[in-house]
């Protein structure tokens, strides 16, 4: 996975390889989770994987609920069926009315992955979850707009946008017809939050996926503060080299995590070893605000040198305007080419659509992270009851004054 995040630079989060992976998963818990009440669904589990393994199949995934009200329940709203839900259930299989949100790479995608956040409303007609193909009857998809460049530019102006662009869309079940042999999860509330933090433990997984993906992005990041600093020769001012330090931190901290999620994981007894709870969720929970930070860092280290810029390659094939040019817009031991690619770069990578798409990403691709840290407490117990211990213990052991 490093090599595969290392090649580019940490960006498309919607690899081949992430949904492999969780397909991969459902089949190792065919039998002790999904098959465990009704063998149906554990044969549905390793088929899927047989037919998207054998098939090489590309997958997106839509878990978010539509952000229509988020002060009601979903089964509150004027149209319960709103989020995703069962309407009827027949012997063809699951009838399926609602939608889904930030669906990544759905467009191209060849089958989808769907399952719902029950926290907010438990209601039985939300607890499905299947995988089937993405062209199935009644599935649609609105995408939002493209952040490629728009004509008349290309990777000199945008390296980043025209190499890495994957497609976000509002997914839509119009009475979709989801077959049994697609269907892992129906009806069944209690299945659905252990999915995520019990049983199969998801979280587990793709936060230690995520910790990957961003350390191959903070590698990426701290080269180019890296660059952006002696191309204007700011490198050695002590507040530039606090804030280089700082994105060097963040890069060791999830070095740091990954080897940890590894080395203290645990191999289940359906053959899966899984990288540590724990470790994995907490740090990629802490960079849905350290990689908000680095795209900050990035920005103050470059200051204005962001937007002055020629305005596309044109300028600098006009030789009346590019004398100008190699005068004015050198840099620090780089030439005026070489400095504007760097900083058209920088553009590209944290003030584009694009990279504001990926800032937005990073930030609530888990969720919102107000909330995902405030649950930390609730989700790791067991740490925070060890810790307690350790205080009461020597509160304990210190004398209470004489009566």
């Amino acid at each position: 996975l490093n090599i595969i995040y290392d090649n580019l630079l940490g960006f498309f989060g919607r690899c081949y390889d992430y949904l492999n992976m969780w397909v991969a998963i459902f089949a190792a818990h065919a039998w002790d989770f999904f098959g465990d009440r009704d063998k149906r669904f554990g044969e549905n589990a390793l088929g899927i994987y047989e037919r998207c393994s054998g098939n090489d199949t590309f997958l997106t995934h839509a878990i978010v609920a539509p952000m229509v009200d988020r002060s009601r329940k979903a089964s509150e709203l004027i149209d319960p069926y709103i989020q995703a839900a069962i309407v009827e259930k027949n012997s063809r299989g699951v009838l399926v009315r609602g939608a889904a949100m930030v669906s990544t790479a759905a467009p191209y995608s060849e089958e989808i992955i769907y399952f719902p956040n029950l926290l907010r409303d438990p209601h039985p007609r939300y607890a499905l979850a299947f995988v089937c193909p993405s062209n199935l009857d009644g599935i649609k998809f609105i995408a939002r707009r493209s952040f490629r460049p728009r004509e008349g530019y290309g990777e000199f102006e945008y390296p980043i946008s025209s190499r890495f662009e994957e497609s976000d869309a509002f997914v839509i079940f119009d009475n979709a017809l989801i077959p049994w042999e697609d269907v892992l999860i129906c009806e069944d509330v209690d299945k659905i939050i252990p999915m995520m933090w019990g049983g199969v433990y998801m979280k587990a997984w793709f936060n230690y996926h995520f910790n990957i993906q961003y350390y191959s992005r903070l590698k990426f990041l701290t080269g180019l503060a890296f660059l952006i600093t002696q191309a204007i020769g700011t490198e050695k001012f002590i507040n530039v080299q606090e804030k280089l330090g700082e994105l060097l931190i963040y890069l060791n901290l999830t070095r740091a995590s990954i080897i940890a999620a590894e080395d203290e994981g645990e191999k289940l007894p359906n053959g899966l070893y899984r990288p540590n709870p724990e470790i994995a969720v907490s740090a990629s929970h802490f960079n849905m605000k350290a990689l908000p930070r680095a795209f900050e860092i990035i920005k103050l280290l470059s200051g204005g040198a962001l937007v002055s810029l020629p305005s596309s390659i044109r300028d600098l094939e006009n030789p009346e305007i590019r004398r100008y040019i190699d005068k004015y817009l050198v840099g620090s031991g780089v030439s005026a080419v070489e400095r504007i690619k760097l900083f058209n770069l920088a553009w590209d990578v944290v003030s584009s659509e694009m990279g504001q798409r990926y800032e937005l990403y990073d930030r609530f691709s888990r969720g919102d992270p107000t909330v995902m840290w405030s649950r930390m407490p609730m989700q790791f117990n067991e740490q925070k009851e060890e810790c307690i211990r350790l205080v009461k213990e020597l509160l304990d052991s210190i004398p209470n004054p004489k009566a």
